[in-house]
This record gives structure tokens, sequence and C-alpha cells, in this order.
């Protein structure tokens, strides 16, 4: 138990801190956050197709938001007023800025690839398992029936933040260290499932958007996709940045389930700056 409140702590300094590091430019990263929300909102209710092609750009935007937060970060400073508005207007470009390097064309193109094609087994599975009950009316099923649809319900999310969690450090440590993609993708699952209590902080807070925006929508579909994009363009940057900030702090930091190569790495890392450091 003590182990838990430690992990929930850690989780919220990392919310913290991504809250800190999203205010020192919160003109570039909500921009990039509000086109972010703008094209999940746009692809996501497309029949079929929205799921994939949310699973194809989702790597290219968090790999985008991952160097410009390491720009953000390096900086080392809140924005100047006179650059806000240029720093808004370049925000939308932002989110592709990982296609500017064209050595980082390969991974990330991959990275998308391994996306899709894990959302696409994932649909595949689905249909094969409870076939068109899963877009029926969930009420008019039966209890046995109902039972497997909620074991399946169950088993797509398990697989989904299974997904999530190889890339949400493989990305980073791919273009920011310039480190393989795959063995990124193993050291990403190990990381996130040493810090799932600590993530689950964040994953909370991502969702916040997703609850209030469908709520609304059940009121008004046109205020909910309002909603969403308001509250998407904070919490889908703050999110992000606390997921570069946990990078920072794991990468960085002498764990113990940590393989003895990325140990010796850690150890020969400079020490972070103070808002940073692990516990």
């Amino acid at each position: 138990m003590e182990r838990f409140w430690k992990h929930l702590r850690i989780g919220r300094r990392w919310l913290q801190n991504g809250w800190q590091l999203f205010m020192r430019n919160p003109w570039l990263l909500g921009g990039m956050g509000l086109m972010a929300a703008l094209v999940l909102g746009v692809l996501g209710p497309i029949p079929l197709l929205g799921g994939l092609l949310i699973a194809l750009v989702a790597p290219i935007m968090l790999s985008s938001v991952y160097l410009s937060l390491e720009t953000v970060h390096r900086q080392n400073m809140v924005l100047p007023a006179k650059l806000r508005i240029p720093a808004l207007k370049q925000s939308p470009r932002q989110l592709l800025c990982v296609f500017r390097d064209e050595k980082r064309v390969f991974p990330v193109m991959t990275a998308s690839a391994l996306s899709v094609t894990t959302v696409l087994v994932i649909h595949l599975l689905v249909q094969l398992m409870v076939g068109e009950a899963w877009v029926a009316n969930w009420s008019n099923l039966d209890h046995l029936t109902l039972f497997g649809m909620l074991v399946v319900a169950l088993l797509t999310f398990v697989l989904y933040v299974l997904l999530a969690a190889s890339l949400i450090y493989a990305l980073p440590l791919a273009f920011l260290r310039d480190e393989p993609l795959v063995p990124s993708l193993r050291q990403s699952l190990k990381a996130s499932r040493h810090f799932t209590v600590a993530l689950s902080v964040l994953l909370g807070v991502l969702l916040i958007p997703f609850l209030l925006g469908a709520v609304a929508a059940s009121m008004s579909l046109w205020s909910g996709y309002l909603l969403w994009l308001v509250i998407g363009s904070v919490t889908l940057p703050v999110v992000s940045a606390s997921l570069y900030c946990s990078y920072r702090d794991i990468f960085n930091a002498k764990y113990d389930w940590m393989p003895a190569d990325r140990r010796r790495q850690s150890e020969d890392a400079g020490p972070e700056e103070e808002s940073l450091r692990p516990l």
C-alpha cells in the first residue's frame, strides 16, 4: 500500500511538472492541443475508418509534441509577450515537425503502421467474438450476452492501453535520443508497467475532455464538440507535457527495473533541474 501511495504522488508530481512546462509556452502548446483536438474530433466520427485514421496520425502528432516540449524545456523561460502570436500561428505546422528531419520519417511511419495494424487487429477480434452485437442496443441483450460484451469491452480497453504503453516512451526515446524504435517499444512497456499507478493519474486527467464532451453531446452535439475543443486544447498538451516530464524522470533515474546498460547510461546523465528530479 505504501508503494501505491508513493506512485500516486509521483503521478501528481508529473502532472504538476507538466503544467509548469505547459505554462512556459501555452500559446504554442495550447495551439497544438487545439489542432490535435480538432483533428481527433473530425476523424473520430468517421464510420469504420475513424479509429484507424486516429491510430495513424496519433504517433505523428505525439512525436511532434515531444519535440516541441524538448525545445520549450531547453529554452527554460516563459515565452515573451511579443512572441505569443507568432507562436500561436506556428502551432498548426508544429504538429508535423517530426517530418522536418528525414532521419525521423521512417521511424515515425513505422510507429504509425504499428499503431494502425494493432487497432485493425483489435477491430477484427471484436468482430469475430461478438459480431453485430457490438453495435446493437445493449439494453436489449440478455444477461449472458451482456456479460460477454462487457468482457470483450474490457479486453479491448486493455489492448488499447498496451498499445499506448508501448508508444508513450518509445517515441521520445527514438526521437529525442535517437535510439532504435523496436527496443524502445519494449523499454516503454517495462516503464509503463512499473509506473502503472502513476500513469493512471495522467490517464484520469486525459479522460476529462472525453467524458465532459460526451455528457454535453448528449444534450447538444455542437456544444459537446465545442466543449471538447476548449478542454482538449489544454488537457491534451498538459498530459503530453506530463508524459514528457515522466520520461525525463524515469530514463534519467536509476530505477531497479532498468537493465544494467540503461542504469549505466542514467548514471552518466547530468543532474536534472529541481522540478524534474525523481523522488
